[in-house]
């Protein structure tokens, strides 16, 4: 055997010149007897081979054809035409409606809630009888070694049917069933909390964004400030009034100003592509927002935090999800212990046969056979395996219970920081406008102060730096605000549209 390849392999290699001029010139040129193993070895060697890098320091490279590397990405394809549709400014409702009719988020946890309620449907599926049908033919001919008894030349067609009900399994059917549906109820809460997710995001994105356009005007009023600052000290130094060192205190406080308008406006394109990306868009579409079109919340400092929390354990999607994912662990226990006891199934079997004769005149003829019965069925003996796993189902539940105290405690903490977040989010606004009204009047007194000799440009330039910090203040402790009350109600699972 192992000469007969070898010589096979040999002619193959005689004419491997020729196989580069085409395969049916290889096919060709090998003698007919080495025809099929050629074409199969030719056939092997056409199958797809993806090789290992040859060094562990070099980038691999992938085959010429790729197929998921396509230039024509029917996914990037459909990302890329979806626009806003409108000029005007999309305020946080109307950005609300575009991220839920373009997020892949909430779209692929809706399909999983779908698929869940396919097999719900499948586990409901064994409450009926099980009915089969089928029909076959047989062709049947034999001939006696002597003379012509025994010989037979007939055929045989017909249908059959069978029908099985599983009547009684010690309730693993309906703890299957119940364990399908938990599972369904969980898919169906974590959208609920994919949903409350992305409401989130695309406020807090939002808030980022706006405040991104505020930090841009405050950078730009830094940049007016500075500029005033250095063209009050360029008219002192021209005059002799102050030294040297005062204009290059004032340039060197403006090429800072212009510093942080720069990053202000890289800030700016990084939130913007942010907020596109939750909405559904692709990062570099054009599109502007609305300012806030609600006051800043400022009257929810007296809630009763105990009822709060209270209020999470009950209304918060993931932990109704966890909840229903611990129902359906206790489930699969009752299912995997009913395995170890009988099962009892009725059923009913027909089936219907014509022959037809080759060999004789006798013509066609027919006959059918139908019958019940009931069984019973009894594995006494697996080597233990359902035993483990039931066990295997236990521990999973104990596991899953644990989780949901684990989960619990979390979502209580979260209620108690977003609550005090929010407490000091709005003692910070009070504080930071406070703040900014005194650095505007301090900045110019201080800028009046020292037109008139009666400042230093280091108390200028003090009061220009608090002023620009104030600035900051307030845009940040606006955006926190809003952005404690969304997470506030994200942790009580209270977040919705409305």
């Amino acid at each position: 055997m192992r000469q007969k390849i070898s010589t096979i392999l040999g002619t193959l290699l005689k004419h491997r010149y020729s196989c580069l001029a085409g395969r049916q010139a290889c096919l060709r040129s090998v003698p007919k007897r080495f025809l099929i193993p050629a074409v199969v070895l030719v056939m092997l060697a056409g199958c797809k081979n993806i090789n290992a890098p040859s060094v562990p320091y070099e980038q691999w490279q992938p085959p010429k054809k790729v197929d998921n590397l396509s230039s024509s990405d029917k996914v990037w394809t459909g990302i890329r035409s979806r626009t806003p549709g409108t000029q005007e400014p999309l305020s946080l409702v109307k950005l609300l409606d575009i991220a839920f009719n373009n997020s892949p988020v909430t779209s692929r946890a809706w399909q999983d809630v779908r698929s869940k309620s396919a097999v719900l449907g499948q586990k409901k599926s064994d409450l009926f009888p099980q009915v089969t049908i089928g029909a076959d033919g047989t062709r049947e001919k034999s001939v006696a070694s002597t003379g012509v008894v025994g010989n037979e030349n007939q055929l045989r067609y017909g249908p059959s049917g069978r029908a099985e009900l599983l009547l009684f399994d010690f309730g693993g059917r309906d703890a299957s069933i119940e364990a399908a549906y938990q599972d369904m109820l969980s898919a169906g809460f974590a959208f609920n909390q994919a949903l409350q997710d992305l409401i989130l995001n695309v406020q807090k994105t939002y808030y980022e964004l706006f405040s991104a356009y505020s930090r841009l005007e405050a950078a730009e009023a830094d940049v007016l400030d500075a500029k005033e600052t250095l063209d009050a000290a360029r008219i002192k130094f021209e005059v002799g009034i102050v030294s040297k060192l005062d204009q290059l205190q004032a340039e060197a406080s403006y090429n800072n100003s212009l510093y942080d308008l720069e990053d202000a406006k890289g800030s700016l394109k990084t939130a913007k592509a942010n907020l596109a990306t939750v909405i559904g868009f692709s990062a570099d579409t054009v599109f502007e927002i609305a300012r806030p079109d609600r006051e800043l919340p400022l009257n929810m400092q007296e809630a009763d935090i105990k009822e709060m929390i209270d209020q999470a354990l009950s209304d918060r999607p993931d932990i109704a999800a966890a909840r229903s994912v611990l129902m359906q662990k206790q489930q699969l226990v009752k299912e995997t212990a009913s395995s170890l006891w009988p099962t009892v199934n009725l059923g009913g079997t027909y089936e219907h046969d014509w022959y037809k004769y080759y060999n004789t005149r006798e013509p066609r003829d027919d006959d059918y056979a139908y019958g019940g019965y009931l069984s019973l069925s009894w594995d006494i003996f697996d080597g233990f395996n359902k035993i483990n796993k039931k066990l295997e189902a236990e521990a999973e539940s104990d596991a899953e219970l644990e989780g949901l105290r684990q989960l619990e405690l979390q979502a209580s903490a979260d209620v108690w920081t977003k609550y005090y977040n929010y407490n000091t989010a709005v003692r910070k606004l009070g504080f930071s406008r406070a703040y900014l009204e005194s650095s505007m009047a301090s900045h110019e007194l201080a800028l009046d102060g020292y037109s008139e000799g009666l400042k230093s440009m280091l108390d200028l330039l003090q009061a220009q730096s608090s002023l620009s910090d104030a600035r900051a203040k307030l845009i940040d402790s606006e955006k926190g605000l809003f952005i404690a009350v969304a997470e506030l109600a994200h942790a009580t699972g209270t977040l919705s549209a409305e």
